[in-house]
């Protein structure tokens, strides 16, 4: 069983790499689902962000994603 702790570092060194993937392949959008709750995923995910230039970022369509999904776009 895996501690609260362990799960958010594992899925931020995740979108770590998405983004770094994203970032050399030239991917113009992601979309990343951090799902519903207290926020904390979403929260981290937004701090994260800040590390990274020419970047945008937004609430996914709820309409395609329902709540719980970030946009990026990288510029």
């Amino acid at each position: 069983q895996k501690s609260d702790y362990e799960k958010l570092t594992f899925q931020l060194n995740y979108f770590r790499k998405c983004m770094d993937a994203a970032i050399a392949y030239r991917i113009k959008k992601v979309i990343f689902i951090h799902g519903v709750g207290k926020g904390t995923l979403k929260q981290e995910i937004l701090h994260a962000l800040k590390d990274y230039d020419r970047i945008r970022h937004y609430d996914a369509s709820f309409k395609r994603y329902g709540y719980g999904a970030l946009a990026v776009e990288i510029l």
